[in-house]
C-alpha cells in the first residue's frame, strides 16, 4: 500500500523518481526500493515524505485512506521568504529543488530579508552546486 501511495503522491507532483529523491534528500535507489515496495523507509525519512507532500504517516502507510492534509506546516515555508505558492510552482523543478536545499539545509536565513527571493535565485545555484559537490567529497 505504501508503494502505490508514495507513487501515486510523487505523480501528482509530476517529479521523477530522480527529483524526488534528490528533494528528499535520499538516494535514488533507495526511493525507487520504497516505489517497488522492496524496501521500507525508515522513521525520518517517513516522516520526510509525509512533511514533504503534507499528508499523515498513516495516510501514507494505508492506515488512513482520507487524503486529508495535516495541520502541519509544509516543509516548504513560503511565508518566511516571501514566495508564494504560485511563483514557486512556476520555477523550473531544478530552482525549486535549490530553494528547497537553502531552506532544508539551512543555508540561508530569509527572516527579515529585503532582497527577494526569486532575484537571489542564481546566487542560490551557486551555492547549492558548491554544496553538492563538497558533499560528494566527504563521500570519498
Amino acid at each position: 500500500m505504501f508503494s502505490k501511495t508514495l507513487q501515486q503522491l510523487r505523480k501528482s507532483k509530476k517529479l521523477t523518481q530522480d527529483e524526488l529523491a534528490n528533494r528528499l534528500n535520499i538516494n535514488r535507489g533507495t526511493y525507487a526500493n520504497y516505489e517497488r515496495g522492496h524496501r521500507q523507509p525508515d522513521f525520518d525519512t517517513l516522516i520526510k515524505i509525509a512533511d514533504y507532500f503534507d499528508v499523515s504517516t498513516d495516510y501514507l502507510l494505508g492506515r488512513d485512506t482520507k487524503n486529508q492534509q495535516t495541520e502541519q506546516v509544509s516543509l516548504f515555508p513560503f511565508d518566511k521568504i516571501g514566495v508564494d505558492q504560485d511563483e514557486y510552482n512556476n520555477l523550473s523543478s531544478y530552482q525549486q529543488e535549490v530553494l528547497d536545499w537553502a531552506i532544508n539545509e539551512d543555508a540561508l536565513f530569509f527572516k527579515n530579508k529585503s532582497d527577494n527571493v526569486l532575484d537571489m535565485l542564481e546566487r542560490l545555484e551557486i551555492a547549492y552546486e558548491v554544496d553538492k559537490v563538497m558533499k560528494k567529497r566527504e563521500k570519498r
